[in-house]
This record gives structure tokens, sequence and C-alpha cells, in this order.
């Protein structure tokens, strides 16, 4: 079988939306692809999941939720020689799916794929994780550029981590790393990456291509004790530690070129924006001139009117000067004028 997608679900409206776009994302035939699901949602909710995917859903287990258990649960009953982790909150774009396998593909090298994701309002919520001076993780760009903008766009490249939101990875490969199960409520998809890079020497991509919606946390949010995590965090950063300290050059410089990338995206952004605010200045200079002018206009509407006035007035009394004169001239001058 090509292709295993695993999906952690509780809420049958998100797993209904997030199958309905899967039906375009892949061109590939339904007997190379299935739907694994590991259901933590109630009997009732369960009734009312519609698969408009075109492909085999099973509920594969029933599991109290725990993303990183969960997932590892569904990649052992997997068939299929790549696996796509997906969360049911998301909405795949046309062919994300088809581009992804192809990126992965396209080198020995490449270990694992990363998408490019939105929120609900076009920002950018991911193009790849990097790691501030504190290793602690963080989205590059995140809700700072929308999400079709040239600096996330373009050709795929190397990244330190990707999010677990929607990953694809050879079954072989995540069978020998898996998740871990450690983290209570996030962190497993950095060790995943940090794992693979360091342990199977292999690389982690982001693909443009390969891309969709997430409304961050949709599901987590309502699922109490699942908003953040200080322990969680702070494995992930002692996991970097470790790594740095174990990577060979290659690594490193990967590491050191997505740092430098997202420097120079966000130069080009804060002059970009430092462009706009002179072009914003000189905008609200010239309606404030505007502005200015409009607030004197009555004025000189009102001078205007009493010039015309004056000179009515004016012309009304030579009108009249002249009758009188008239008047006083003997008829035949008047008549040979």
């Amino acid at each position: 079988m090509r292709l295993s997608i695993l999906v952690v679900s509780r809420t049958a409206a998100l797993l209904n939306r997030m199958l309905s776009s899967l039906a375009s994302a892949t061109t590939l035939n339904g007997l190379g692809v299935e739907i694994l699901c590991s259901w933590n949602g109630s009997e009732d909710a369960e009734s009312e999941i519609e698969n408009n995917s075109g492909y085999e859903l099973l509920i594969a287990q029933r599991d109290p939720y725990h993303f990183a258990s969960n997932m590892n649960g569904l990649a052992a009953k997997a068939n299929g020689d790549l696996l796509l982790i997906i969360n049911d909150d998301v909405i795949l774009d046309s062919g994300s799916v088809d581009n992804a396998i192809q990126c992965l593909e396209s080198s020995p090298h490449i270990g694992l794929v990363g998408a490019r994701l939105r929120d609900g309002e076009g920002l950018l919520t991911h193009a790849g994780i990097l790691f501030d001076s504190r290793h602690s993780p963080y989205h590059q760009l995140d809700r700072k550029v929308a999400a079709e903008h040239q600096l996330v766009l373009g050709e795929s490249r190397p990244v330190p981590a990707v999010t677990g939101a929607l990953m694809l990875i050879r079954r072989n490969h995540f069978a020998s790393l898996r998740f871990g199960t450690e983290y209570r409520v996030c962190g497993e998809d950095v060790g995943l990456c940090l794992d693979l890079r360091l342990k199977l020497e292999l690389e982690v991509w982001y693909c443009p291509d390969f891309s969709g919606r997430h409304d961050s946390e949709s599901t987590r949010a309502t699922i109490p004790n699942q908003q953040g995590n200080a322990e969680d965090l702070s494995t992930m950063r002692q996991l970097h530690r470790e790594f740095l300290e174990a990577a060979k050059k290659p690594q490193l410089r990967q590491e050191l070129a997505a740092s430098i990338a997202e420097a120079e995206a966000l130069r080009s952004l804060e002059a970009h924006r430092q462009q706009e605010g002179k072009q914003i200045s000189s905008i609200l200079g010239y309606l404030n001139e505007k502005k200015t002018q409009a607030a004197s206009s009555p004025d000189d509407i009102k001078a205007l009117k009493e010039e015309l006035r004056h000179w009515r007035d004016n012309s009304h009394a030579l009108q009249l000067q002249r009758l009188q004169l008239e008047q006083k001239l003997p008829r035949d001058q008047q008549v040979e004028s």
C-alpha cells in the first residue's frame, strides 16, 4: 500500500471537513490509500462521521487522548509505505499531498516533509520550526506575513523541525523512532525531527506546496490540561542542546542557514514596512493638507460672496447714476447719443 493517513479525533465535524478536503489533495487510487483514525470522542459523535474522501476509513482504535501514544498505535497498524500524520482540524489544499510525496521522494537524504499552514484569515501559522537562543522552538514568521507571501513560497528547503499537525514520513523511519510519549501536551513532533536528523542522519524539509488551513489547537483547546506545558518546553530545550552538541557540521550548517534565512526575511519585512511607513506618512500629510483646505473653504466661499455682492451693488449704483444723468440731458442730445 502506498499511503497510510493517521488522524486522532474526537470531533466528527472537524474530521468530516478534513476528509472532504483529502478528496482533492491526492490523485492516488483508492487501493493505494488507507485512513486510520484513533477515535476518542463519544459514541453519538462517532455516528456522525461522514467519509467523503473517496478512501477507506477505519476507526482503528478508541484509546484515551494522548497524541503521541495514539499516533504510535496507529502507525503500528498501518500498511502504507508512507505515513501522512495530520490533525483533524486541518483542511488540505488541492494537490498538496501529492506535492509532499514528490518532495519526500526527490532525494534519499530527505526523511520527513512538513507543510505550509495558514489560519482562517490567511496568515501564516507554520513554515518550519526554528530555535531561539534559549533552545525554545518557535514557528518562524508566525502570523507576521500572509501565507501566500513570497518569503515562504518558492522551492522546498531544509529546516530544523516541522509541526506534527501535518507531516509526511516513511513508515520504516517512523517505526525506528516513534513519537516520544514523555510529552504531556506537545513537543513530540520536535523530538521526532531532531531524532531523525541525529540518529538517522536524514533531513527535515519544508515544502511550500504541501499546504492547508489549520486553526491551531481548535481541538486541543477543548480538552482539559492541554494548553501548553512548562515540562514539555524544558524537555525540548534539553533535546535541542544535546542535538547541537552531537550534530555534525552539515547539520549545524542547516541550523545556521535556517536562522540566517529568517533573519534576512525579517530584515526584508522591516525595510518594506519602513517604506510603507514613509508612503503612509506622505499620504497622511496630503490628506491633512486637504483637510486644512476643506476647513478653510467655507470662509473662502463667504469672502467670495461678499466680493460679488460688493461689485453687484456697485454695478447697480452705476446703472442708477447713468439713468439720472440721461434724464437731465436734453432729448435731442439723448437721440444723438
